[in-house]
């Protein structure tokens, strides 16, 4: 207020000056007064030099009249007091000024104040506001938050220059004041719903599920209310008024709401397709990724909204929108608009700096279950995070690695950085689920350098303690890291071996394996739980699963009998199975299956298996051909231990006592 008073009154005195220049230097040059003007005294302006009046002894030179400009302002700061009573600031007196009022909170406390002060006042339009503007009210702790200052240069529109970390949770005051203001405005809706008009029923969903993926509500008890407003009369208050951003936004809402009801889903679809050409950019990025969060996985709907994203292009999607459409097209199994992902990798690369490690970790999971393999894009989503590492979360890194594994795609630089980060750390305080991502990434890509083997004895040992909380997914991906590393140390192999015994009955095939792999490989022997998996197998997996693949029972079975396990009938189940399904076996199952009618005594298919190993005895691995040799030795096979023999540099031979394979040899 200040500046502009000054400002008004510098440029009255310019005004001023130049009218007089213009009135009396209309010629172009200096005016001298006339004789008869010598003896008057001379005026001037308050800006003019003062020149005294003409006197006797003075010398008869004429008079100038001087007009100038002060080109060097003196600033002089005004305080202006604010008023009273501000539309913002003070209590709003009329309906305008309590609407502006809801819209420019600044904090929860001025909104809970409007709320109880003016609660009579409210109406559809007040709450609408109110509900929109809750969600913008909730904070985030300082350490909670990252400056992208730091790395974005140019101001990027829409982009907020604070980066919140993943996974953390708001400020707790604001959670508990937030939950109160949402469930004082939840149960104001019902009485003001009825008028509503799209828009603002949109809003109020989306402002809900924004609520509800904070965590400063459970549910929102007026949905069904506010959806019956804009459903009502066979959805014509959407198909009349509704437009592009309201759809978004209504489908965003219900998705972070857990909304299941895909019959209306599917009903707001189909209304949903005849805006589909009047859709921006970031609106069609929120309904696919809003129906691929509900499960609607129409591939018709998915390329309708894919070739609208080719028409509108995707130059003003954040890199956050462009991973979230990543995700929606992997989450719904659409695997065949290649021309849309490379706009959309075009789109990242452009904006390489302003990746965030959620953008990359999202995207390269994508690129993962596309099968869509794009170097450049690969390596500047690595490099992102390897700039922002020390504010990536434990979740966030784990995925990256574990999405490169299944690419197959190994970045020196990251893969290098996040093993020094690791072992820096004093304690190690991951989740399992993360640790079992990171050493099954590292394993998958063969890195075996001594730092990287460090590391997965580093992040074995810290497993160990939360071991009773690891679930059968996570232990087995766990397993399959530690086989691949060739880990042995035996205390940390006990301790998987009892977790795996404890969670075998919730145990499928697919879990099993790595945990007999893994004892296998280590030589470690665990006969009790070697005995309970062949019991599960034949007495919960097989029946059980009509449909299993014959190779996984066989190698079940078969890594049991290395245990020194005779399971006569899980043998005679597994090995009726494998030969109903002869054609689904490779070389390698049938000579498992050869070693399992050896150990167990079930030599019905002994033949017919070995008459398969002599045939491809090359494709054999050199674990599967040493226990072929063993059994083959033990049955006195002299055709299959002339072919193996010169495979297998040592032998492990057979006990004589009892003709089978010694346990202690592995």
């Amino acid at each position: 207020m200040a500046l502009a008073l000054l400002g008004r009154r510098q440029g009255r005195s310019l005004f001023r000056a130049l009218a007089m220049l213009e009135t009396h230097l209309a010629g172009g040059g200096i005016i001298r007064p006339a004789n008869k003007d010598l003896d008057v005294e001379t005026e001037v302006c308050s800006t003019s030099q003062q020149y005294p009046s003409i006197a006797p002894g003075w010398p008869r030179v004429y008079p100038v009249r001087c007009y100038a400009i002060n080109n060097q302002p003196t600033i002089k700061y005004i305080p202006v007091p604010e008023p009273e009573f501000d539309d913002f600031s003070g209590e709003p007196t009329s309906y305008l000024q309590l609407l502006g009022a809801i819209s420019k909170a600044k904090s929860l406390k001025r909104l809970q104040h409007l709320l109880s002060a003016h609660n009579e006042r409210f109406d559809a339009v007040h709450v609408a506001a109110a509900v929109a503007r809750l969600p913008r009210l909730i904070r985030y702790r300082s350490a909670d938050l990252v400056d992208r200052s730091e790395t974005v240069v140019v101001h990027t529109p829409g982009l907020p220059r604070m980066r919140r970390k993943h996974g953390v949770r708001p400020k707790q005051t604001h959670l508990l004041e937030g939950s109160r203001i949402a469930a004082h405005l939840d149960a104001m809706l019902p009485a003001h719903v009825q008028n509503f008009f799209p828009r603002q029923a949109a809003c109020t969903i989306w402002a809900f599920g924004e609520l509800r993926r904070m965590g400063v509500v459970d549910s929102m008890a007026s949905l069904p209310d506010v959806l019956l407003v804009v459903t009502k009369g066979n959805f014509e208050p959407l198909r009349v008024h509704g437009h592009g951003v309201d759809f978004a936004q209504i489908l965003q809402g219900l998705a972070k709401l857990g909304f299941g009801d895909m019959k209306l889903i599917g009903q707001l679809v189909t209304l949903l397709e005849r805006r589909l050409g009047s859709m921006q950019q970031y609106e069609l990025q929120m309904s696919a990724w809003s129906l691929a969060s509900m499960g609607y996985h129409s591939p018709d709907v998915f390329n309708r909204i894919a070739n609208q994203l080719l028409r509108t292009g995707t130059a003003f999607l954040l890199p956050s929108g462009c991973s979230s459409t990543f995700w929606a097209f992997a989450k719904a199994g659409i695997t065949s608009r290649i021309d849309l992902f490379n706009i959309l990798a075009s789109s990242m690369l452009g904006q390489a700096t302003l990746l965030a490690p959620q953008d990359a970790a999202t995207t390269l999971w994508a690129c993962s279950q596309l099968g869509y393999y794009n170097t450049n894009l690969i390596t500047a989503l690595c490099d992102a995070v390897v700039r922002n590492l020390a504010t990536c979360s434990d979740w966030e890194v784990s995925s990256v690695i574990e999405s490169l594994a299944n690419m197959g795609h190994h970045h020196a630089g990251l893969m290098e950085a996040v093993a020094k980060a690791i072992l820096e750390e004093p304690v190690v305080g991951a989740h399992p689920t993360c640790i079992a991502r990171v050493l099954f990434g590292y394993g998958k890509l063969g890195c075996c350098n001594p730092r990287e083997v460090e590391l997965a004895s580093v992040l074995a040992a810290a497993v160990v303690p939360q071991l009773p909380v690891v679930r059968e997914d996570t232990l087995a991906m766990l397993c399959n890291g530690l086989t691949m590393f060739g880990y042995k140390d035996e205390k940390v192999l006990a301790a998987l071996a009892s977790r795996a015994e404890r969670l075998l009955p919730d145990c499928n095939e697919a879990h099993l394996l790595p945990f007999l792999r893994l004892l296998n490989c280590a030589g470690y022997q665990h006969y009790q739980l070697a005995v309970a998996s062949a019991r599960h197998l034949q007495a919960v997996i097989l029946p059980g699963n009509k449909t299993i693949n014959a190779a996984a029972p066989v190698e079940v079975l078969y890594l049991c009998a290395r245990q020194g396990v005779e399971d006569p009938t899980a043998a005679d189940e597994v090995l009726a199975l494998a030969a109903a399904r002869e054609q689904e076996l490779r070389p390698v199952d049938a000579a498992r299956a050869f070693v399992v009618g050896q150990v167990m005594n079930r030599k019905e298919l002994l033949n017919h298996m070995a008459d398969v190993v002599l045939r491809h005895a090359t494709e054999l691995d050199a674990d599967t051909a040493a226990a072929v040799l063993q059994s083959a030795q033990a049955l006195g096979r002299q055709d299959i231990v002339a072919t193996l023999a010169p495979r297998v540099q040592q032998p492990r031979m057979a006990d004589p006592s009892t003709g089978k394979v010694a346990i202690a040899s592995l």
